[in-house]
């Protein structure tokens, strides 16, 4: 150990100190043993107390059968308000938080471990702010900095490796997982919903299966946090041990993509249940990867007109004149209305015209498209999967095993953005698309799946691709659309690293969407594409299970952390087939939800569904739209709960605006159950929305 190391980084031992000891899970996952005496649990760790320096002790093992071997002692790296305790060989890490005034010793946590595997250390070289390794077994490099109040670990591999780490959440001092899931969720770990929900969807990558590539748990009055800066090849799976939930990040080192590093950064939070997010704003802010909507409207002035704006699909007479009339009279001034070009429609195609109207009432229209799907020209089922020349199947995705990689729900194939970003210098496929569409007029654009997170690998010979390069693709072309042609830009999912290039994203409210995948698939009670002009998928209601309905609606689990990341960034709202009166009894639930997290509402709409729920929709526009115009712009800065049950929420953003809304059945002070209140904070008005359930929903013919 170096004497740079020895002078700042290592402290006289304490009085009192710990073995650590990990072991590790038979065949069966059971973690419940006894310890013996002296012993307390401590997760997947020991601990035992003794009077001479620390050690960490590993069993290994199956069943009743365990070996253990006793580690070095722990490399410590200061931090500004912690300590980190590194133990290169089982690669496990301990958090230490300064201890304040009144206390004697700081509270510290396992942050991270390995599967229960110890290796041989090489190379070992220690300075005053970090450390470096060799791990010959796994080929890695590994080294460890410590950067203002956050611990930077960078893996770099010579090999193909699947390699699992770091493994987070089994401490017992941490309460809760902070996972953004779409919007976000708050997943108390010993949660027993939760440990079989989450056996639907357990494992995610970081690049979009999450929309943010990070990770946190509650401890205590505070967080701690893991942001996967290589969000590409690296996974988190959840799992379950001892009646408690845990995470497990996995990492490919692959030879296709060149062996880039494994980088992850770690760092203890603050006290809201949404600092995690704000956190990776700044970082965002300071890596220069952040744009805000500002920004983009300086760019695009088009875009401001998001503030304020209701979302909706339009359908069958939603695309008449008539239509944009009755939002007129209603008084509604700011839109966005989507559509798209169905060869069922002839009779109701967006045209000019009806193009020219909806922008003089102040609207943003535009197209849905896609990209990222192609089929045969004579069978296709929607003309955005039609492309010239011989794309399909030549453009296809070509899987490892040499099969055409199918497309979302069988439909034609995956298309290669590479295969398209070849052909464009001559053929001008996506160019040619863009401009047809712009022909009538619009201002906005929705490109479907880009920013989704689903990014390929293509085996093939004539546009071979990784996950990489089909990013860089898909960001390449959204930014003509946005900059180029000065469109607004919106697409699906919104992951992170889109949200510079995107102005609004839809699908991003949604949470646990395996629960959505499933009750979709019953197509009779669900509801399909017909008829064209007023799609059951659309229109017609749906009374969703209980499970359904926690997972994705319970406000007690709910987190705004995309909004604490990019409100004021990207304008978000839920997915275009579950529109606000998709789900009758979660209507109210729903509107608390958006209005508290200050995101427009989807809708499905024509003139039969308008005029129906015009009290409805007015009553939450009227309450939505006015605090929009002011706060859709700026960051949301705080968010708390104000009762233990989590029932009672309040949001804050900027110096603008407070809204606190009541899931509970109780009033809360002076607020009514299911009613959400404003109160400005510079003048101190103070504005009050009650939503109620919807008087009719019609059902689709």
């Amino acid at each position: 150990m170096s004497s740079g190391h020895t002078q700042r980084g290592l402290r006289k031992p304490p009085k009192k100190v710990s073995f650590i000891i990990v072991f590790s899970q038979d065949s069966t996952g059971d973690r419940r043993r006894k310890f013996p005496p002296g012993v307390t649990s401590h997760s997947g760790i020991f601990r035992i107390h003794v009077g001479f320096s620390l050690a960490l002790v590993l069993l290994f093992g199956q069943g009743n059968r365990v070996s253990a071997q006793i580690e070095s002692k722990p490399i410590i790296l200061a931090l500004d308000n912690w300590e980190a305790r590194i133990y290169p060989e089982s690669l496990s890490i301990v958090g230490k938080l300064k201890a304040p005034a009144n206390e004697r010793e700081g509270k510290e946590v396992v942050i991270a471990e390995s599967p229960g595997k110890i290796f041989r250390v090489e190379s070992l070289k220690t300075a005053p702010n970090s450390a470096l390794w060799k791990i010959p077994e796994l080929g890695l490099s590994v080294e460890l900095t410590a950067k203002k109040n956050r611990l930077q670990i960078r893996f770099q591999g010579t090999g193909e490796l699947e390699f699992r780490w770091p493994v987070t959440g089994r401490d017992p001092s941490l309460s809760a997982l902070i996972y953004p899931d779409g919007e976000g969720l708050y997943i108390p770990l010993d949660d027993p919903f939760w440990r079989t929900i989450s056996k639907l969807d357990p494992c995610r990558n970081t690049h979009g299966g999450l929309s943010m590539p990070f990770w946190s748990y509650r401890w205590g009055g505070g967080s701690w946090t893991y942001l996967a800066v290589s969000d590409l090849q690296t996974t988190l799976c959840l799992s379950e041990s001892g009646e408690r939930l845990f995470a497990v990040a996995t990492h490919n080192f692959r030879r296709r993509d060149g062996f880039p590093p494994y980088e992850i950064e770690i760092w203890p939070g603050g006290d809201s249940p949404v600092s995690p997010a704000l956190e990776v704003r700044q970082w965002l802010v300071e890596a220069g990867q952040y744009a805000t909507l500002d920004q983009k409207a300086r760019a695009n002035p088009e875009a401001a007109k998001l503030l304020g704006a209701a979302h909706a699909y339009i359908y069958g007479d939603g695309r008449s004149l008539e239509f944009l009339r009755e939002l007129a009279r209603m008084g509604v001034d700011r839109m966005w209305l989507g559509f798209d070009e169905n060869t069922g429609q002839d009779e109701n195609i967006v045209g000019r015209e009806y193009i020219e109207e909806a922008e003089k009432l102040g609207y943003l229209i535009g197209p849905y498209d896609t990209f990222d799907n192609a089929q045969d020209p004579g069978s296709a089922d929607s003309l955005e999967s039609v492309w010239g020349s011989d794309i399909y199947p030549t453009g296809c995705i070509v899987t490892e095993r040499g099969e055409i990689q199918k497309g979302f729900a069988g439909r034609g194939c995956e298309l290669s953005s590479e295969a398209l970003a070849l052909r464009e210098p001559e053929e001008r496929n996506m160019e040619n698309r863009i401009v047809q569409r712009s022909r009538a007029g619009i201002n906005s654009y929705f490109l479907d799946s880009d920013a989704f997170g689903d990014l390929y690998d293509d085996y093939s010979k004539a546009h071979p691709m990784t996950p990489a390069l089909d990013r860089r693709n898909r960001l390449a072309r959204m930014r003509i659309i946005a900059e180029k042609h000065r469109l607004v830009l919106g697409s699906e999912g919104g992951a992170a690293w889109s949200a510079p290039v995107i102005a609004f994203a839809h699908g991003t409210e949604a949470v646990s969407n395996a629960l959505l995948w499933a009750l979709q698939r019953d197509k009779q009670r669900y509801g399909g594409w017909w008829p064209p002009t007023r799609p059951a998928i659309f229109f017609k209601p749906v009374n969703p299970g209980e499970d359904f309905r926690r997972a994705r609606y319970d406000p007690s689990y709910r987190l705004p952390l995309y909004q604490a990341a990019f409100h004021g960034s990207v304008i978000s709202a839920d997915r275009w087939e579950t529109p606000l009166t998709k789900f009758p009894v979660l209507i109210q639930v729903r509107s608390l939800l958006e209005t508290l997290y200050n995101v427009p509402s989807m809708w499905s709409l024509d003139l039969r569904q308008l005029q129906e729920n015009r009290r409805a929709f007015l009553s939450l526009y009227s309450f939505f739209s006015t605090i929009h115009r002011s706060a859709g712009n700026r960051p949301l800065t705080d968010f708390e709960w104000l009762t233990p049950d989590r029932l009672v929420q309040r949001t804050r953003f900027g110096d603008e605006i407070e809204l606190t809304a009541n899931f509970g059945r109780a009033p809360f002070q002076s607020l009514p159950p299911m009613c959400v209140e404003a109160r400005w904070l510079k003048s101190g008005r103070r504005q009050r929305y009650c939503p109620e359930p919807f008087r009719k929903i019609s059902p689709a013919p």
